[in-house]
């Protein structure tokens, strides 16, 4: 093989990176008989890239509904602290509720055979509201210790 300049490299790299962020380059094209790719290394990093492409396309399905859950689940405790915390007479009541559907959404969440896909959708969105609630009740025990 002939001495390629580094900077040619570069340019097959990125060249290379842009067929696969266009779906171009198929999984089946990786073998030894693709222009870009010379050594087992440029190989595996182009491996390493696709793998890494495809999983940020995968968060970045609905990435906005998932931002807005996380965030309203966050404003959702602390409402919650907030409102009920005042009277003193419903936190165990309302504590024992917030566990209780924490619970049932992880329980809903980690099911070994998901009922369907769109209810496994739905409930991997409410895992977010979830995540932002309990992330929105350890900021409020942060507020109330201090």
């Amino acid at each position: 093989m002939a001495f390629i300049h580094p900077f040619c490299r570069c340019h097959c790299f990125l060249l290379a990176a842009l067929f696969l962020k266009e779906g171009r380059v198929q999984g089946s094209s990786l073998g030894r008989g693709s222009q870009f790719l010379g050594t087992r290394l440029s190989r595996v990093l182009l491996v390493q890239q696709r793998q890494l492409l495809l999983k940020f396309n995968e968060v970045r399905k609905n990435l906005a509904m998932k931002v807005f859950l996380l965030l309203l689940g966050f404003y959702s405790a602390n409402a919650l602290s907030t409102i009920l915390g005042q009277t003193g007479d419903w936190d165990v009541l309302v504590a024992g509720m917030a566990v209780a559907v924490i619970e049932m959404v992880g329980s809903l969440m980690y099911r070994k055979p998901p009922i369907t896909e769109s209810f496994q959708l739905f409930v991997r969105m409410v895992n977010y509201w979830k995540a932002g609630f309990t992330l929105g009740l350890f900021v409020d025990a942060f507020k109330v210790g201090s």
